[in-house]
């Protein structure tokens, strides 16, 4: 066990940084913190920083309750080895993006990228993006 972090979270790891790091930047080490009550501010606020905060869940009930149950949606991630619940848990929590058995930055120019609720509105890249920046017109014409 690694600690605990500033709230009293069990700090179950944490990263380290890099000697490279420019001196006059401003750096967190990465963390994984457990026990995190979903109620908590670390699980319904949206953090952009590098901590991942686990907690337990009695199934997957309670889990799309606890992944729903914060004002912000913009990106999630699954882990299971089941391909039903796979599609089940990425179809019931609403987030703008749902990556299952990996995480990362949303994929390329194609791949449509935004939240929802809090999280934002629209999307960025992809098809969807350009629908922002179009307008439809109907024009009707009868001849003779």
């Amino acid at each position: 066990m690694a600690g605990a972090d500033r709230d009293g979270y069990p700090t179950v790891a944490k990263g380290t940084l890099v000697d490279a790091a420019p001196p006059d930047g401003y750096y967190v080490e990465p963390r994984l913190i457990r026990d995190v009550s979903p109620e908590s501010r670390l699980a319904c606020d949206e953090v952009f920083g590098p901590v991942l905060a686990a907690m337990p869940f009695a199934d997957e009930a309670d889990a799309i309750r606890i992944a729903n149950g914060t004002p912000f949606g913009l990106v999630s991630a699954i882990w299971s080895r089941d391909g039903g619940r796979q599609l089940r848990l990425a179809r019931a929590i609403r987030s703008g993006q749902v990556f299952v058995n990996s995480y990362g930055a949303g994929g390329g120019v194609e791949l449509p990228f935004g939240g929802m609720k809090h999280s934002g509105y629209g999307r960025e890249k992809g098809f969807e993006a350009l629908h922002g920046f179009t307008v439809l017109k109907t024009v009707v014409l009868q001849h003779g």
